[in-house]
């Protein structure tokens, strides 16, 4: 059990987002009652009380300085976003990439003029991502999987628990305690705060998006020059691609992802 004081009710209505539903009140002195992984109940006292198993109420404790609903620390604490990048291309592998922040370094991300990488031009991917690992070598993690390995994985996991895999390795070389925040993606089971286009929400996960989306144009570049022709983003343009795998007799599991339907029928 954990407590804290000077808490309000209208601090804690951003943790509801989170898995957690409101109650009613057990009895006259509770202002709200919230219940999921464990209880949360604010008296109108405002003292609040955090009931549950151990691991259960340390989520909710960081979950609870994230949204600020309580005041233990005086920033926001330390957290990690997560994203990936290359899962729908049919060329490359995937890349995971996580960059941990506090909120002197979310300010600074701003100032770069880091934001949501889908609205960013190859170039500025290019830019921001070389001045994020030179400016926070120690703040980031890649795991870059090119296709020979990727496919090697893929006949182990699905795509989901690959993905979930992924995400918690570059969250773990960073941190054990701190907040994780992951882009969601369908099936994600990992991470304290699972948002659709968090990238667009959250400054450290705009930056992962960069520096993953940096690692990808990498990972791209090197698979064309060792194949020798132009390798094409996406999955619906890419049979010219596919021509010059077969044309040139290289073999596709070193290019491409051979579970992709398209590439099944292909080189059926």
């Amino acid at each position: 059990m954990a407590s804290f004081d000077n808490v309000t009710k209208t601090g804690l209505k951003k943790i509801k987002k989170y898995g957690f539903k409101e109650e009613k009140p057990k009895s006259k002195h509770e202002e709200i009652r919230l219940s999921g992984s464990c209880s949360i109940i604010l008296y109108k006292t405002g003292k609040l009380l955090v009931q549950g198993k151990k691991e259960n109420t340390a989520e909710a404790e960081k979950l609870l300085l994230f949204t600020g609903a309580i005041k233990k620390e005086k920033s926001r604490p330390m957290s990690v976003g997560s994203d990936e990048t290359l899962k729908g291309d049919t060329f490359g592998g995937i890349v995971v990439a996580a960059f941990m922040a506090d909120d002197t370094i979310r300010k600074e991300l701003k100032g770069l003029g880091v934001k949501d990488s889908k609205k960013l031009l190859k170039p500025q991917i290019v830019k921001l991502g070389e001045e994020l690992i030179g400016r926070y070598p120690k703040n980031y993690h890649v795991e870059s999987l090119y296709p020979r390995e990727y496919n090697a994985m893929i006949a182990k996991n699905n795509t989901t628990k690959l993905l979930d895999n992924l995400h918690l390795k570059c969250y773990n070389k960073l941190s054990k305690k701190a907040i994780h925040i992951v882009d969601l993606y369908p099936g994600c089971s990992v991470g304290d705060i699972r948002e659709k286009n968090a990238d667009s929400k959250y400054p450290e996960v705009s930056a992962a998006s960069i520096i993953a989306r940096y690692f990808a144009l990498i990972q791209i570049r090197e698979l064309e020059h060792k194949a020798g022709f132009f390798i094409p983003f996406g999955s619906t343009n890419v049979e010219s691609g596919l021509l010059e795998l077969k044309k040139k007799s290289l073999d596709p599991a070193d290019y491409v992802k051979m579970n992709f339907s398209n590439v099944i029928s292909f080189f059926r």
